[in-house]
């Protein structure tokens, strides 16, 4: 009898072994349904406007389970986009006061809780929420505050956010958005050197040259605009429509045309058609009518555009006058049809305008508008 005992000892221990193993995944099954039901619960109760008692089963699920912090992410994302903003908020407070997130889920809900205040316009509250990750070196929340500074015209407090943490602004758009930063507080504070420190920023940056060169210009400092603004064009070509005619005039006040001339060369190969009808009107200068002529046809045969035709017709008709009176009214109707057509375009978002924007009205990026290419442009 106790021999069978001890034979038997194992097939008990085997036993309670399966029994007990079942016994927790009948538990774990348990807890796992009561997690479903409160949550099921919680999202009637919201989705039935009934925030009080879905957030009151919301908290219970919480302190279940912080396995599900994802769920509530995708859920306040859909309040926000529906304009349901306090319930957002709701949310996105609910899920950052709980002990047990984890440092990146709380940076996410503090960031997507910023968004919401935003939206809502309690800007006080979305600045100090983003203040926060800045200094945690959360780069995802650049954009969000440089957007708000830019809203509430801070220039300060965003220069001030920069240079103590100038390691996160590694992006052209952030770049261009402190620049502006700098520009607008030199020119409220009538301090235009403060432009100048643009120049540690890790990419280049075009209104600051721009800036600088016609302060220096109205200033009747005619070298230094044409530091400025020959820096600037030889960086970005395609800003040249905006200030080329009093470039050329800094030129002309020093004596210089012929040194203008030369630079007008040198940006032919990336130059617009503006460009080019500058160079033609140096050859003009010379006599070589017939060689502006050539050269301007065969750019146009390459690169049509409305611009370039227009100042063709011009000089067509100066060297003919049989035909000048008939072209000059050709000429007319050419620049009635550029003079409705927008001069600058977001290369980001598209928006046009016959205004420069330093910030885009429509996508709120700073630089991205910038005197229109193609057919229509320059």
């Amino acid at each position: 009898m106790i021999e069978l005992l001890f034979l038997l000892l194992p097939v008990a221990a085997a036993y309670g072994y399966v029994m007990g193993k079942n016994s927790a995944k009948n538990q774990a099954h348990e807890q796992s349904r009561q997690i479903t039901s409160q949550y099921s619960k919680g999202l009637k109760f919201l989705l039935d406007r009934e925030e009080d008692q879905g957030l009151e089963h919301l908290i219970q699920l919480l302190e279940v389970s912080a396995d599900s912090v994802e769920h509530y992410l995708t859920l306040a994302t859909l309040f926000r986009k529906r304009g349901e903003l306090d319930r957002a908020i709701k949310i996105h407070e609910l899920l950052l006061n709980q002990p047990t997130l984890s440092d990146v889920n709380t940076e996410s809900c503090r960031l997507e809780l910023a968004k919401d205040y935003i939206l809502a316009g309690l800007l006080d509250s979305a600045e100090e929420h983003l203040i926060v990750l800045v200094k945690s070196a959360n780069k995802d929340s650049l954009d969000p505050i440089i957007n708000l500074y830019s809203q509430m015209r801070e220039w300060h407090k965003g220069i001030s956010m920069y240079e103590a943490h100038s390691d996160l602004f590694t992006k052209p758009q952030h770049c261009a958005a402190v620049a502006n930063f700098y520009c607008e507080a030199a020119l409220a504070d009538k301090t235009p050197k403060l432009m100048e420190k643009t120049s540690a920023l890790e990419h280049k940056t075009i209104r600051p040259l721009y800036e600088l060169g016609k302060d220096a210009f109205e200033q009747q400092d005619y070298v230094k605009a044409i530091y400025y603004w020959r820096k600037l064009v030889s960086s970005f070509t395609h800003t040249a429509p905006i200030y080329i005619a009093q470039l050329e005039e800094s030129y002309t006040q020093l004596n210089l045309t012929e040194q203008f001339n030369e630079l007008i060369i040198e940006l032919l190969p990336k130059g617009g058609v503006l460009i080019r009808i500058k160079h033609c009107q140096a050859l003009l200068t010379k006599g070589e009518q017939q060689q502006a002529i050539d050269f301007l046809t065969d750019s146009l045969k390459r690169e049509p555009s409305i611009r370039g035709f227009s100042f063709l017709l011009q000089l067509l008709g100066n060297s003919n006058n049989r035909i000048h009176a008939v072209l000059a009214e050709v000429d007319k109707l050419v620049q009635s049809y550029i003079a409705t057509k927008p001069e600058y375009q977001c290369r980001h978002c598209g928006f046009t305008s016959h205004t420069l924007y330093w910030i885009c009205p429509s996508c709120k990026h700073w630089e991205s508008i910038a005197p229109s290419k193609g057919l229509d442009g320059y």
